[in-house]
């Protein structure tokens, strides 16, 4: 029962996040939201990391590593996220965010701490084709529809990119120094960093529309997704296989698509459906590939969604 409601949790956790983001982009602009979010996200991780009497120490040679991280982690990665989900679709970004395993793959390989696999390569390939087909269908609607949803699903392609690149080059940091220490000081990184973007954007903040949705939407993007994910994701890891727990969560885009629909009325074309499945099936028959040992750092630091 524990492990069925952890993963229940983890999943609707990761489904409601762009149904979250869409609410209250809508009322709190973007760029002062991201830093809103994760401005309290990194002051609860300092507060654990103080409680547990961590030390800021890293090596010298590990400086840029970690300005690297601070920098996808919240000024790239919110950026695209938050802008892109506001220009395009809360069941859009859930489709890109599920294809996060298999870039990372693709990044682990190339770091070479995967082996590479000719039978992967054909199912990423499939879900590249179900990611096209959505694309193609916003490519040939900008005559009639404008820039706008093709503008979002690129960004949410960077967003996604940002965040597998992060994990990908994070998983040496964590080994050595601790999956708190890595994300306490790479949010630390990346909030300072985006305090000018605040700044400029600030003049655009305003609270005049936000009710008690946006309010439940802010809690849920920041609270559990930005600061609880991490710690629930890492229990959950010590009491389910991680390909066991990343294969189970993968019905999160398809209650994304569902509840974007009921809750928010978006539009679900017959391109989208189309491309949603084929993105799916890409995603679902790449986790059943065994992985080959590397011998190496394995896979613990994938976690769920994201941003």
């Amino acid at each position: 029962m524990k492990k069925f409601l952890l993963v229940f949790f983890l999943t609707f956790t990761a489904a409601f996040t762009p149904i979250a983001a869409k609410v209250a982009v809508k009322a709190i602009s973007p760029l002062s939201l991201a830093f809103i979010r994760f401005g309290v996200a990194t002051l609860l991780l300092l507060l654990v990391f103080r409680i547990k009497k961590s030390s800021f120490r890293i090596d010298r040679k590990d400086y840029r590593t970690f300005l690297f991280l601070g920098f996808l982690v919240i000024p790239l990665n919110q950026f695209c996220f938050l802008e892109g989900v506001n220009l395009s679709a809360a069941s859009h970004s859930g489709i890109m965010y599920a294809c996060t395993p298999l870039l990372i793959y693709l990044l682990s390989v190339k770091l070479k701490n995967e082996i590479f696999s000719l039978r992967k390569l054909l199912t990423i390939s499939l879900t590249i084709v179900g990611i096209a087909v959505i694309f193609y269908e916003n490519v040939t609607a900008v005559n009639t529809a404008g820039t706008g949803m093709l503008a979002g699903d690129v960004l949410l392609f960077f967003a996604v990119a940002s965040w597998a690149v992060y994990l990908a080059f994070s998983n040496s940091m964590v080994a050595k120094y601790g999956a708190l220490k890595t994300q306490t000081i790479s949010f630390l990184i990346g909030i300072i960093m985006f305090i000018p973007v605040f700044l400029f954007d600030v003049k655009n903040l305003s609270f005049e529309s936000v009710d008690g949705y946006v309010i439940l939407s802010y809690l849920h993007l920041t609270l559990l997704v930005a600061f609880g994910s991490y710690f629930l994701y890492s229990y959950s890891t010590k009491i389910i296989k991680t390909s066991t727990l990343t294969t189970l969560t993968n019905m999160s885009p398809v209650i994304t698509i569902l509840f974007s629909w009921l809750l928010l009325k978006e539009n679900l074309s017959y391109f989208f459906i189309i491309g949603a499945a084929i993105t799916m099936a890409g995603v679902f028959f790449t986790q059943r590939i065994k992985d080959e040992p590397t011998g190496k750092t394995g896979k613990e630091n994938l976690r769920l969604n994201e941003t």
